[in-house]
């Protein structure tokens, strides 16, 4: 009776068992329907909110196309060059650089030359050429040099902040125009006093902007270039031992011709200085000179008369 008994309760328990598993697995799999129910309405809810992405998308693309130039407005870029070239003839390479700048239509903004070495000098150049000529005159320079150790170009584009000057300027031109017809309608000196005050501030602003436009325009229209000239070692002088002929030779000259303007000055000097203080001078004596002679041949003329007679 007892394993009888034992045998039910077992059975009893595997069947309860039995349920608890099943109950346990209709629960995962109605968790599992559920959880796919709630991500495929999750999914289908983030369907609609694409909308606003596009709707975005198409606001930046919008942004961009009102953010393009005003038509007719070409950009305005502000070019730099930075070169270092190697010539044979320092000095003659600046000057011919100078004289590009000239002929482009441009200028020399500023140069230097000093002696780097005992027989050389170094240099440089900055100067301001056309926009429209700015890469030829760097080919042009890279053409006289030696070597070029170094070239470096860049450009800024203004063009957004000089569309944006001309916006604020004609904002504030219309402003000032504004404030020019209450000044001339002000019925008393208070209010007169009180636009005049607004007009010259909002007048000095027009002053800025317009010097910020030309500043910009000037520097699109003409741009930098900065050349630095080293001279050629293998075209300097040889030494031999510290001795260089060259060297010698052209003191040598130096000195000739130091002396030779030495003598010049002399002669200058004496023909247009001592010479005619020494013929101011000497005429006076000169001429007692000759009377004494002249007294002393008379009275020769007269003894001899005179012992002729006898």
């Amino acid at each position: 009776m007892k394993r009888r008994l034992l045998s039910i309760i077992m059975l009893i328990v595997a069947g309860l068992v039995v349920v608890a598993c099943g109950g346990r697995a209709e629960q995962s799999v109605v968790s599992d329907q559920m959880g796919a129910e709630v991500m495929s309405e999750a999914y289908s809810g983030a369907a609609p909110a694409a909308m606003p992405m596009a709707v975005a998308e198409v606001d930046l693309t919008a942004n961009d196309s009102s953010a393009q130039l005003p038509p007719g407005q070409e950009r305005l870029i502000i070019r730099t060059a930075d070169m270092s070239i190697v010539a044979t003839d320092t000095e003659q390479a600046l000057a011919q650089i100078a004289a590009m700048a000239d002929s482009s239509g441009g200028w020399v903004v500023e140069s230097n030359v000093y002696q780097s070495t005992d027989t050389a000098k170094s240099g440089y150049v900055r100067i301001r050429v056309p926009a429209e000529g700015f890469q030829s005159v760097l080919d042009a320079i890279a053409g006289l040099a030696v070597e070029v150790n170094s070239l470096s170009t860049s450009g800024q584009d203004v063009t957004e902040e000089f569309v944006d000057l001309s916006a604020r300027l004609g904002n504030m031109e219309a402003t000032a125009a504004r404030l020019r017809q209450f000044l001339a309608d002000a019925e008393n000196v208070e209010e007169a006093l009180a636009v005049n005050v607004e007009l010259s501030r909002v007048e000095g602003d027009i002053e800025s902007l317009q010097g910020r436009i030309q500043f910009l325009q000037q520097s699109a229209a003409f741009s930098s270039i900065t050349v630095n000239v080293t001279p050629d070692v293998l075209a300097q002088p040889i030494r031999v031992g510290g001795w260089q002929p060259s060297g010698v030779a052209k003191e040598a000259i130096e000195a000739l011709v130091s002396m030779l303007q030495v003598l010049a000055n002399a002669v200058i000097w004496f023909v247009l200085f001592a010479l005619p203080i020494l013929l101011v001078v000497a005429i006076p004596f000169i001429l007692l000179i000759w009377i004494i002679k002249r007294l002393r041949r008379r009275e020769r003329a007269a003894e001899a008369s005179a012992s002729s007679q006898e």
